[in-house]
């Protein structure tokens, strides 16, 4: 007898050894089972939690104090009354569970949670049939466990792991999908139902099977009464509370569906597989309640605005310049409408900008030489083009808004009143290259790949290349940023499951290390151009849009529209020292096609008022601390003038120097980048563009002083100061021609560039 019993005990101590040595630590295995990744809004609102790919289920770990006492005496009383006081096992059960495998006939049942915890960490090793031999190599890895555990870890391991229906593995995943709360949380009634899902999840679904689970949670609060944890009368009440369990499918919350799709695109790229396995908490920079503000107003506006002149769709972004936080991000008018593509997300989708590119090939110019002052011949022109799509469309002839030339007009004046063929004349100077590099540069990184320079030539700088709202916004926050480039970024805060912080923008200052994208003297004359609403009034008149709301603000605002051919797209950019917003507005439709035509109707009638209304919005003061710099910090009202800029007079006839005896205007101008010419004196590129001018005088229509200020150009390079030289009269058709106030034409003769 002696003899057999040695025998049996090495045998069993040798079996302990060959299933524990294979095994590897439960902790790294429990460790490494997937977590679902949460995302939030920047004041804690949970946007989405993240599903596995191919319907895995949800599961995020918590600490055993972050669980409600009633789910731990619910789950112990019902699953393992004696789990404190036991080794592993208990071995009345393994026998009882024995018995039952042998003769065949009813559910084995006898699994400590330390049991059920081996079997859920080691499902390979241990296997999963339904015989003696699995019993046992459960019970010896269970004893394994106790040796190398607490009960406490043991316990938490557990209640983190066992699944417990509807694709939610641990407590803390149950909890948000039955009754979306915390487990820190859950009431005596909540605890009692979820505790009795982990023997049969889907036969226990309350979702389901409400009065099976109904059945089961009174099994539950009878063994927790049994145990001492609570009274009848507890018991009682908890079971006459009314319940709603619910289900989820990882949707979005909604009114945030663009933005959290568009995060869930910035992880993917930043953090490959976050989403999916590493259990993350990632706040966002977006907040729900200012985001639900833009999604009613872009609502209301197509509603109140659009619709009436055939455009049913707008989108917006709101950004922060300096740290690049995206504060709101309406993808479309309605989400849940198929009619216009509603979850398509136009905020990150290409369309043509129009004339809101402008500021950016200006920018290219000023890196060439130019500046506000310089003055640009706006007259007829055309060019020799190869149009792919109409072999016979050899002749490129852009034209104003207004259908009108203007003549000599100032940088200032063209930009601000968006003239077309001083554009085309900066493009041209600067070279398509040069602006499509410095477009990339500000901000349109990504929206710009693959529209080759030379399939986009110079009606670039018209807007016939696509880019993305969500970095176009991005360009013009460049500008307030005078001229750093920060990128967007939806990104607050990262934490793994553990609370240990990964990524934290609220400590950094992005602008402070931020690439220098173009000179901040040419940010400033370019912001000094968009909002200079006296500058803008040939075409808006003084009463506009963009003057009232800057005059509403009372600080300075920056502000540019853009329409594309045949009114198709139209937009409004435009930003303070503290926040950039942009705004597209258009036609969409399901299955992408659009009316063959559509009324007349510009940015500033159509994205405008959604902009104004925004950017009064964001200035109200509940919204004053995401405007704030770093450290919360304030912002100045007025954009800081930079160290290169200087007060300088540009002759205003040819945007040369300035002289005695010419007229000049006043312009903010970068030290050491002229003008370098004496106002009577020209380059050889300004003589071809005077005699191209002089050359079109009789290739109206012109607008008023047009006329007038090509010959006041022509006179001053000649040295004659500011003299009026021509006196100017409409025909019968409204057209400007041009009486001369001596007998003959006066002469024009060539100037060298010196």
């Amino acid at each position: 007898f002696l003899l057999t019993s040695v025998t049996v005990v090495g045998a069993t101590v040798r079996q302990y050894r060959d299933v524990n040595e294979s095994l590897p630590n439960a902790a790294i295995v429990a460790s490494q089972a997937f977590q679902t990744t949460s995302i939030y809004d920047r004041k804690g609102t949970l946007l989405q939690t993240v599903d596995q790919p191919e319907g895995g289920g949800w599961r995020n770990f918590v600490e055993l104090d972050q669980i409600s006492p009633y789910l731990i005496q619910a789950t112990v009383a019902s699953e393992d009354s004696t789990f404190w006081s036991h080794y592993g096992v208990e071995p009345i059960a393994i026998v009882r569970g024995a018995t039952i495998i042998l003769s065949g006939s009813g559910s084995s049942g006898g699994s400590t949670i330390t049991q059920q915890l081996a079997r859920g960490l080691y499902p390979d090793q241990i296997g999963t049939d339904y015989s003696i031999s699995r019993k046992i190599r459960e019970a010896m890895a269970a004893v394994a466990i106790e040796k190398e555990f607490s009960k406490t870890d043991i316990l938490t391991m557990y209640l983190n792991l066992i699944f417990y229906g509807q694709r939610s593995y641990g407590i803390e995943a149950a909890s948000t999908t039955y009754f979306q709360k915390h487990a820190s949380e859950l009431t005596l009634a909540e605890a009692s139902m979820l505790a009795g899902l982990p023997q049969a999840p889907s036969n226990y679904d309350p979702t389901a099977n409400f009065e099976l689970a109904k059945k089961r949670q009174h099994y539950v609060l009878n063994q927790m009464v049994r145990y001492g944890y609570i009274t009848q009368t507890q018991a009682d009440k908890a079971f006459n509370t009314p319940l709603d369990p619910q289900t989820r499918n990882g949707s979005v919350r909604p009114g945030a569906e663009a933005f959290t799709q568009f995060a869930r695109q910035y992880i993917d790229e930043h953090y490959p597989g976050a989403l999916t396995t590493g259990g993350l908490k990632i706040t966002t920079t977006l907040d729900v309640d200012l985001q639900a503000t833009a999604q009613n107003i872009v609502s209301s506006a197509v509603q109140s605005i659009l619709l009436s002149q055939n455009r049913n769709n707008a989108a917006m972004v709101v950004m922060v310049p300096w740290s690049g936080e995206v504060l709101a991000m309406v993808g479309s008018a309605d989400f849940n409408s198929d009619a216009i593509g509603g979850q398509v997300n136009y905020a990150i989708t290409p369309r043509q900008p129009g004339s809101s590119i402008k500021p950016l090939v200006y920018a290219a110019a000023f890196e060439s030489g130019w500046n506000p002052g310089t003055v640009v011949m706006d007259v007829n022109y055309s060019e020799n083009v190869d149009n792919p799509a109409d072999p016979k469309d050899k002749v490129w002839t852009p034209l104003n808004y207004s259908g009108n030339f203007n003549g000599a007009v100032s940088v200032r004046t063209a930009l601000a009143n968006s003239y077309n063929i001083p554009a085309v004349k900066a493009i041209k100077f600067a070279g398509v290259e040069h602006a499509l590099r410095v477009a990339q540069r500000m901000g349109l990184t990504s929206s710009l790949e693959g529209q080759k320079w030379y399939n986009l030539g110079n009606s670039f700088a018209l807007g016939s290349g696509e880019v993305k709202l969500i970095e176009h916004t991005n360009a013009y926050a460049t500008l307030a940023n005078n001229g750093k480039f920060v990128p967007y970024n939806p990104i607050l805060r990262i934490e793994d499951s553990q609370g240990n912080v990964l990524y934290d923008a609220t400590r950094t200052n992005p602008k402070e290390d931020a690439a220098q994208a173009i000179d901040p003297g040419i940010a400033y004359q370019l912001t000094s151009i968009l909002t200079d609403n006296q500058a803008r009034s040939r075409v808006f008149t003084e009463n506009n849009l963009f003057g009232n709301t800057q005059s509403e603000l009372g600080r300075p605002t920056a502000a540019k529209s853009g329409t594309t051919d045949n009114w198709k797209d139209i937009w409004t950019m435009g930003y303070t020292t503290d926040v950039a917003i942009g705004v597209w507005a258009g036609y969409t439709s399901a299955d992408g096609t659009s009316p063959q035509s559509l009324p007349e109707f510009d940015g500033i009638q159509g994205a405008g008022p959604i902009w104004q209304k925004m950017m009064l919005e964001i200035h109200s003061p509940q919204w004053d601390s995401y405007l704030e710099g770093p450290n919360g910090s304030t912002i100045a009202d007025n954009f800081p003038v930079p160290a290169d800029i200087y007060m300088g007079d540009v002759c205003a006839a040819t945007g040369n120097q300035a002289a005695d005896g010419y007229e000049s205007n006043e312009e903010p101008l970068i030290k050491g980048s002229g003008p370098y010419l004496a106002c009577d004196q020209l380059s050889a590129y300004q003589q071809s563009e005077l005699d191209t001018a002089m050359n079109s005088l009789n290739k109206g229509p012109f607008t008023g002083g047009a006329v007038d200020s090509i010959y006041r150009y022509q006179s001053a390079a000649d040295g004659n100061g500011d003299s009026v030289r021509i006196i100017e009269s409409s025909d019968e058709n409204g057209d400007f021609t041009t009486d001369f106030s001596e007998d003959e034409e006066p002469p024009i003769e060539p100037i060298e560039s010196p």
